[in-house]
């Protein structure tokens, strides 16, 4: 963890802020990219067909075959691609993970508040799993929770939900909202859960209704309560 000196020098000049989001989206990105040899178009065929399907069935459910007559392949073209049904299921959210961290790159320059930055970034997580309702209940209900997850590349860009939170609560200690006793592991954990909750209630129950909305008046009161335990 950053001393409390050199987070005042990144809040400054925005390069760690920069430095982070530009490695995480990188990192989505390349883990989505598969060897030159391999047709793109039919690996996005198999990645949408797979969204479907798991989504449906569930990973434990489907079926290769399925999958791949779902991509419009071959059984034998998918094998060419994947080892296994597990291998593609936790390559599937790759794509979407960069997506999201591009587009949330582009909208938190490091001349917003971290304050503004938090808000916006867990306001962004709800929405965009109510825009990918599909790929939110793969991810949220199936990967995440999944014990197997930490024997795949999938687990750094999880672990970058926190890491972004983090951060943002380290420049909002610098800043003055914030407490700078608070225990920064323990209280990101807590933002996450709640807001992993807060799309996975959705998710099973669709409620709350509307969940964009949901998701920034959690932020919102997020971001009130570390301001009141700072006082």
């Amino acid at each position: 963890m950053a001393t409390q000196p050199e987070v005042a020098a990144d809040v400054a000049d925005g390069t760690a802020w920069d430095n982070l989001l530009e490695e995480i989206s990188t990192r989505a990105k390349r883990d989505t990219e598969r060897k030159q040899n391999r047709s793109r178009r039919t690996e996005q065929q198999i990645l949408k067909g797979a969204l479907r399907v798991f989504a449906k069935d569930g990973i434990s459910r489907s079926k290769i075959a399925d999958i791949a007559a779902e991509a419009g392949i071959s059984t034998s073209t998918f094998y060419e691609y994947y080892k296994s049904k597990e291998e593609l299921a936790y390559d599937v959210p790759m794509a979407h993970l960069g997506e999201f961290f591009e587009g949330y790159r582009a909208l938190a320059p490091s001349t917003l508040s971290a304050r503004a930055r938090l808000i916006l970034y867990l306001t962004m997580s709800a929405d965009y799993a109510r825009e990918h309702a599909e790929w939110a209940r793969l991810l949220y209900l199936e990967i995440w929770p999944s014990v197997f997850v930490a024997e795949t590349e999938l687990l750094d860009s999880l672990n970058d939900f926190a890491r972004v939170i983090r951060f943002l609560l380290r420049e909002g200690i610098s800043e003055g909202w914030m407490s700078k006793d608070k225990n920064l592991l323990e209280t990101s954990a807590l933002i996450l859960g709640g807001s992993n909750q807060l799309v996975i209630t959705w998710l099973l129950n669709r409620k709350p209704r509307n969940l964009t909305k949901a998701g920034s008046e959690f932020a919102e009161r997020i971001v009130r309560m570390l301001e009141l335990e700072a006082d």
